[in-house]
């Protein structure tokens, strides 16, 4: 089924650019729009929410810290590909208000039977607002919700300041607190890696909260990661480098099976560490290194994975990329790039650089991963 139409960028971060490229988008023949634009435009909320609102064509899609189109970088600009199927979407809002696991099950389960149209349905992308405090009780959930057989890609939007503003797209406007769920008509292969090995560890987590590390071996957690990093290379630790430094040493939890599921330390608040995901308090962590060659490598990897596993015809790939792989490779990472289109098989190649990914784990259930590369083609 070849299911893309229309393709469309710009570099500009000028909303008139956008605007025009939404006309052209209208005019295409195309019946669903992802759109996708950087978070270093700063278009105005108001307008770009109008003109989404103001769009006969299905919408979906976000605000990211940076776009890739084919094996090329956009740091501001916007990128649109309009297909020839009406994509159903499904908006999930206000979760920010669901504070816990019942009333958000209740929440999942009304909202999906009101579209009364998800039976058979297994495959997906997923965008959402990667502010959201309680994604990993939500994707848990709405993986019992969908019946567990399913397929999906996703990733976080926002701004790498970490301060929140609406991000997600719908004909609705622009949302915050919102996730995304877009039903795929045909098919879609996935890929994941990520790339990063045991450094130190392991580590108990003996108190922590959500994504909050508050003690690593009944010590600050805080002064555990930064003693373990100090005794064993040349970085030092100051007042303001924390993510400088932290970046290169992501912790990782081991599962059951033996793989590492990454979480970023963010930033430190006085003895604790905030990561971009949960740690379980009691679990065991590690802490992590890589070097750009074995990143690179690893992307390949899910290259070569998403694009070798038997599936219908396919001709859309959409990788899903986190923003620290950028920020950690800096000038090599179109050296990633570069390596995903080279097995791509599909002509239309196209990304987000986002904060937390989202795909099935090797078990099936569904995981927020961090510092990933997942790679989803349909």
């Amino acid at each position: 089924m070849n299911t893309g139409l229309f393709t469309w960028h710009t570099h500009s971060n000028a909303l008139s650019d956008f605007k025009y490229g939404l006309s052209l988008a209208k005019s295409s023949g195309a019946k669903s729009l992802l759109v996708l634009t950087c978070s270093q435009n700063h278009y105005p909320e108001d307008q770009l929410s109008a003109l989404l609102s103001t769009c006969s064509l299905t919408v979906f899609g976000g605000i990211y810290p940076m776009l890739t189109l084919q094996n090329t970088l956009l740091e501001q600009g916007a990128l649109i590909i309009g297909f020839h199927e009406s994509f159903d979407v499904t908006l999930f809002s206000q979760l920010h208000q669901v504070t816990d696991e019942e009333s958000l099950e209740a929440l999942i389960t009304s909202t999906l039977e009101a579209k009364d149209n998800y039976c058979g349905r297994n495959d997906f992308l997923m965008f959402y607002d990667s502010l959201i405090n309680n994604i990993e009780d939500f994707i848990d959930c709405m993986f019992e919700c969908l019946d567990h057989g399913i397929n999906i890609a996703g990733g976080g939007a926002g701004n790498l300041d970490f301060i929140q503003n609406p991000c997600i797209f719908t004909n609705q406007g622009l949302h915050k607190n919102a996730v995304l769920l877009v039903t795929i008509p045909n098919k879609v292969s996935v890929g994941v890696a990520h790339g990063w090995k045991i450094f130190k560890g392991p580590f108990l987590v003996s108190n922590a909260h959500e994504n909050t590390v508050y003690s690593l071996n009944y010590q600050s957690a805080f002064e555990v990661y930064c003693q373990a990093i100090e005794s064993a290379s040349d970085y030092k630790f100051n007042n303001s480098n924390f993510f400088d430094i932290a970046k290169n040493f992501p912790l990782g939890i081991e599962d059951i099976n033996h793989n590492l599921i990454v979480r970023d330390p963010i930033y430190a608040h006085k003895s604790d560490l905030k990561c971009a995901g949960s740690i379980p308090i009691n679990s065991m962590v590690y802490l992590l290194k890589s070097d750009t060659d074995t990143l690179i490598a690893s992307a390949e990897q899910a290259a070569i994975t998403a694009f070798s596993t038997p599936t219908e015809i396919t001709s859309t790939t959409m990788i899903f990329d986190c923003i620290s792989r950028v920020l950690y490779m800096e000038d090599k990472f179109e050296q990633e790039l570069d390596v995903i289109a080279k097995h791509c098989t599909t002509p239309i190649l196209f990304g987000v650089l986002s904060l937390g990914e989202i795909a099935n784990s090797p078990s099936g259930a569904i995981r927020l991963l961090n510092k990933s590369t997942v790679i989803s083609s349909w």
